[in-house]
């Protein structure tokens, strides 16, 4: 049939009336003429252009949206991680200041509470180190070329829960005589030799570091020496207030023990210059190596630090880079600010590596912030 549409029929011979008007319709169904065809495959070839087209474009709007959405996700997720952790930093921790003529905790010679888990050699501490400026410097964009001025990240390190909490004993042989030397505890499998821990009954509070883990869940102190110096030389329980500390209260809460850890978040750039990420270091002399990545692909952590300018305990009224020695005791909260960008390329021509950025800001406050 398609034939007789191409290539009409004739057969003037045809031998009777029938056939020759058989023949003559066939003539008269004439077929497409080569203009005809090649106008028709025009028309396919724009139809089908255009809906390649709006598929890639729709492609293209569907990946930029996931990337956006990636991006997003990996920069609040960090965030909430180390927000988590802030709130709670230094709780339990006794708020010291000069204000009231307590001095600062003094941390005992080898305790891992310094930046990126350096050892303190008796030095002073506060629940939260201001470090401006002095995490890593990220030099590369997403495609690994220099950044038009390179971006120089904050260091943030403070105390914060290092594991479980135990419980003290109460009953034999308890806290001991000895000035808290021994504090016994009801599973010592929580605690190691050399462990930072806070001791607190709800009312006083004691920080030691362990010598010693004895078979029968005593943890052992420093030989009943006071080496953070939290003792008041006045009471009658020098060297070690661990053993009042330890002791339950009437009507208050049990005595715990709580595993303190120098926490460090701060910006790796080394390891992967175009792929920057933020981690976190705890308890560990391991520096940078020992670090755990939080998040991949984040340009840039910087903290500022809200300090209660009249002592009063109330809302902070001045936001600082970088507080001084004075100001430290006044510190209540911190505002914490993240920037990631894209994995990939988004096609974002607001800079030079078509990378996406984002950043995001979140304000904590410390749940000891009025702690005097």
């Amino acid at each position: 049939m398609l034939l007789t549409r191409l290539f009409p029929i004739s057969c003037p011979d045809a031998g009777n009336a029938t056939d020759r008007r058989r023949f003559a319709n066939l003539r008269d169904q004439r077929g497409f003429s080569l203009i005809e065809l090649l106008i028709g495959s025009v028309v396919l070839v724009i139809v089908m252009g255009a809906v390649v087209s709006v598929i890639q474009v729709s492609q293209s709007l569907h990946s930029k949206t996931q990337q956006g959405l990636e991006l997003e996700q990996n920069v609040r997720s960090a965030l909430n991680f180390m927000c988590r952790e802030l709130i709670n930093a230094g709780s339990g921790v006794p708020y010291l200041t000069t204000l009231n003529g307590s001095p600062p905790i003094l941390a005992p010679a080898g305790a891992l509470l310094g930046p990126l888990g350096g050892a303190i050699s008796a030095g002073s501490i506060h629940f939260v180190t201001p470090c401006d400026q002095t995490g890593s410097t990220v030099t590369k964009d997403g495609e690994g070329s220099n950044l038009t001025a390179a971006i120089r990240t904050d260091m943030l390190v403070f105390l914060g829960g290092a594991g479980d909490a135990g419980f003290v004993k109460q009953d034999a042989p308890g806290p001991s005589s000895n000035y808290g030397e021994i504090v016994y505890v009801m599973d010592r499998s929580l605690y190691a030799r050399g462990m930072v821990v806070l001791i607190s009954n709800g009312f006083q509070v004691s920080l030691g570091q362990i010598t010693q883990v004895q078979n029968d869940s005593g943890l052992v102190f420093a030989n009943g020496t006071d080496p953070l110096l939290l003792n008041p030389g006045s009471t009658a329980e020098v060297p070690n207030p661990n053993m009042t500390a330890a002791q339950q209260m009437g009507g208050g809460p049990p005595a715990m023990v709580y595993p303190l850890a120098s926490i460090t978040y701060f910006i790796d750039s080394d390891t992967s210059p175009a792929h920057p990420s933020i981690k976190r270091l705890a308890n560990s002399n391991a520096g940078a190596a020992g670090a755990v990545a939080v998040a991949d692909d984040i340009e840039n952590f910087q903290v500022s630090y809200l300090v209660d300018d009249d002592a009063n305990a109330t809302t902070p009224a001045v936001e600082i880079a970088s507080p001084s020695a004075d100001q430290l005791a006044l510190i209540r909260g911190v505002n914490v600010s993240i920037t990631g960008r894209s994995q990939s390329k988004t096609g974002d021509t607001s800079w030079p590596d078509k990378h996406s950025r984002l950043t995001l800001s979140q304000t904590v406050f410390f749940r000891n912030n009025i702690r005097r």
